[in-house]
């Protein structure tokens, strides 16, 4: 099956699904069209396609009535009407599309879901919509446009909760964070910098300008024997004094496990002095990532990956565990600082088994979209969130041109799912008060 042919089928659903069951579905779109695409080149076009239609169902409805002769639009068979809507809004609105493909993908998917008889419908009212509209390039004058460039002329939606900057281990200052999801169209986004809460607040006062919602947020590293396990914290209290003290301690030993790793490194033949990389975090707060970084710019990695896999994985000849937080007390230091602590990327850390006990900890959450999940991993998570009554996140994990393959805004998910999020971190603040 072609891509886009698979994704007009998951429109269809969509559609079908709106019908059924109203507005709500309005919030599930990114992730049911993740969901039922097999690759990204499908679930992004079908999430263009679907909202992108929705949005201007009832222009399109206007001009299937007019041209459809004896047919009441509301008394035609659910799919009738829902593949006559997406065909119409491919033909109005995306104008690098043949006519002819959408017409013909249409006409497909009447006799697929429908019937034979569907097939002729559908083909009679696009012949008489195309010669009407199209054949004379009368196409609706209040939007054209093409895929790369369909978001902008949407309201903001979706969110990217998981993004370094150069205040832990990423390239990108937070302005320029912001203004790429603005860029983006992205409503919310969330700094979750490495042990560091220091570019929140920049953020914050230029997303109120751009019109870009900023979650306080942090990933708070913790160490469980054998490895480091990551916690993000959402909605926390930057101001917090007992996790600005906390803080202050973690970098101090971040420092002195750089120092630690440098010396593992020239034992082993690797000149890499530990100055080089506090030059490279400048302000950040030092981690493994700029010891990456020093390694492939001094010629001994290719990248930041085979950095990790020959020297820093957990398992690496010069990995030196993190020891300042244990994993009962980051996620305590998350919760006494009003946020929401959710386990980060769990399919890196590959502890599933401990997942129970970190809900006794306190744990509220779980990463289930993140770059290094595939869709069997997604539906994994989802499992024990729903079996935990864990709260789902997303993200990117992005950290600029430190990992080139995690753009900004290259995973996200829905407006609802961060609502779902806000309530869980009032229902805490709720009984802490």
């Amino acid at each position: 099956m072609r891509k886009r042919t698979h994704s007009r089928e998951i429109v269809l659903q969509v559609l079908y699904q709106l019908e059924i069951r109203g507005n709500e579905v309005l919030d599930e779109i990114d992730t049911f069209c993740r969901e039922q695409g097999k690759d990204v080149a499908i679930s992004d076009f079908a999430a263009i396609l679907a909202k992108g239609c929705i949005q201007k169902m009832k222009v399109i409805d206007q001009k299937i009535t007019q041209l459809s002769e004896h047919w009441d639009l509301h008394r035609m068979p659910v799919v009738d009407r829902n593949v006559l809507r997406l065909a119409c809004y491919e033909l109005f609105y995306m104008d690098d599309i043949p006519p002819k493909v959408s017409i013909n993908e249409a006409i497909d998917l009447a006799k697929k879901y429908s019937t034979e008889k569907s097939g002729l419908f559908v083909n009679g009212v696009l012949d008489k919509i195309y010669s009407t509209y199209i054949k004379n390039n009368e196409r609706v004058q209040e939007i054209t446009t093409n895929i790369s460039n369909n978001y902008a002329v949407e309201e903001r939606a979706g969110a990217d909760l998981h993004i370094h900057t150069k205040f832990s281990d990423g390239t990108m200052s937070p302005e320029e964070v912001v203004e790429e999801a603005s860029k983006l169209n992205l409503r919310t986004i969330a700094i979750t910098d490495h042990d560091s809460v220091d570019a929140v607040e920049i953020a914050q006062n230029i997303g109120d300008k751009k019109g870009v919602n900023i979650i306080p947020a942090i990933e708070l590293s913790s160490y469980y024997p054998p490895v480091d396990i990551h916690l993000l914290g959402y909605f926390i209290d930057i101001k917090n004094s007992m996790l600005l003290e906390k803080l202050a301690e973690v970098h101090f030993e971040r420092i002195e496990r750089i120092k630690k790793i440098a010396g593992k490194l020239r034992n082993m033949g690797v000149n890499i002095e530990h100055q080089e990389v506090f030059d490279v975090a400048e302000k950040g707060s030092p981690g493994r990532m700029h010891v990456a970084d020093v390694l492939c710019r001094k010629g001994y990695c290719s990248d930041i990956r085979e950095s990790f896999q020959k020297y820093l994985a957990d398992n690496g000849p010069a990995h030196v565990p993190k020891v300042a937080l244990t994993l009962k007390d980051a996620i305590e230091l998350i919760l006494s600082s009003g946020g929401v602590p959710v386990l980060s990327h769990p399919g890196i850390t590959k502890r599933d088994t401990l997942i129970p006990k970190m809900v006794e900890y306190g744990l509220q959450g779980i990463e289930v979209y993140c770059p290094a999940h595939m869709p069997e991993a997604v539906k994994r998570y989802k499992r024990l969130a729903k079996k935990y009554d864990l709260v789902i996140t997303g993200g990117s994990d992005c950290h600029g041109d430190r990992k080139p393959d995690a753009k900004l805004g290259s995973t996200k998910i829905d407006d609802g799912l961060v609502d779902k999020i806000k309530e869980r971190h009032d229902n805490l603040v709720g009984v802490l008060n």
